[in-house]
């Protein structure tokens, strides 16, 4: 079976801020790349939100990035399956030095 996605995924495990519409949500990275990433959380946003990204580097760099949620999952009674699928539509330069390091 051939991997469909377009980046290699890095599982790497960050504090992670999600808003979006005034909300917040706290979470921890699962997996990351360079076009998107996957976090839990406690509560998703909506798939198609708009969402802004504080993601807490290994270097304590704090990275601000924009995305839109892609995937969302909210179930009650497996809490330690929800989370968001996000497509990054804004990266910075400390985010691409940070990935850079992690494919070599």
């Amino acid at each position: 079976m051939r991997e469909k996605r377009a980046c290699e995924r890095f599982i790497i495990k960050l504090p992670v801020t999600i808003s979006s519409v005034g909300k917040k949500v706290d979470g921890t990275t699962v997996r990351l790349s360079q076009k998107g990433i996957f976090v839990r959380t406690q509560r998703s946003f909506v798939e198609g939100s708009a969402v802004d990204i504080e993601l807490l580097l290994t270097n304590a760099v704090t990275c601000k990035l924009k995305g839109v949620v892609k995937y969302a999952r909210n179930c009650d009674l497996m809490k330690r399956q929800n989370g968001m699928g996000i497509e990054l539509t804004k990266k910075n330069e400390a985010y691409e030095k940070f990935m850079s390091e992690v494919e070599k």
